[in-house]
């Protein structure tokens, strides 16, 4: 599992905490998986936001909270 240099700059605790949890879940966790759940930890309004990172698409969906 790797996590991106920019991940490491832009957001050092939510990468080193996705790290932690990929490795206590084992091999069946992916890196991008483990960021988004690390990042809502800490952030849940971003949810919008992290379903559309996990769903690979670049901006979240119109039909979440705030949408139009």
């Amino acid at each position: 599992m790797r996590f991106s240099l920019t991940r490491w700059l832009l957001a050092p605790r939510t990468t080193w905490q996705a790290r932690r949890l990929a490795a206590d879940f084992g091999p069946g966790m992916d890196a991008r998986t483990a960021w988004t759940m690390a990042r809502l930890a800490w952030h849940p309004d971003e949810h919008v936001f992290a379903m559309a990172h996990l769903d690979g698409d670049d901006r979240p969906s119109s039909s979440g909270p705030g949408g139009r």
